[in-house]
């Protein structure tokens, strides 16, 4: 009996298409994980540039509210004068204020 060279034949060619696919596949992951760690480098540059611009936003908004600033506006520009008179400073308990905020809901009810 002569062994036939198809079944040898068809095992190769098994293993060649086999092989071919894990190739085919290796590297379509491999840029797919290229792509998408490109992309997270990205995302995380954005974030970074975000994050500085809200900082900046955040000191001129400091930098625009500050009393020297405001002051020296409403003196230089505007003619206002500042008033020499103490600042009165009362101080209440909140045990007061609770007890005046019932006795008035008491009243309109």
């Amino acid at each position: 009996m002569k062994k036939s060279a198809k079944p040898a034949i068809l095992f190769v060619l098994f293993v060649f298409v086999s092989y071919t696919f894990l190739i085919l596949l290796y590297v379509g992951v491999k840029l797919e994980h290229e792509k998408l760690t490109k992309e997270k480098v990205l995302a995380q540059q954005r974030l970074s540039d975000v994050k500085n611009w809200k900082i900046n936003l955040l000191a001129q908004d400091q930098a625009l509210s500050s009393e020297e600033r405001i002051v020296s506006i409403a003196q230089n520009e505007l003619g206002m004068i500042r008033d020499s008179a103490q600042v009165i400073i009362l101080n209440v308990s909140k045990e007061k204020i609770d007890k005046i905020s019932k006795a008035i809901d008491k009243k309109y009810e």
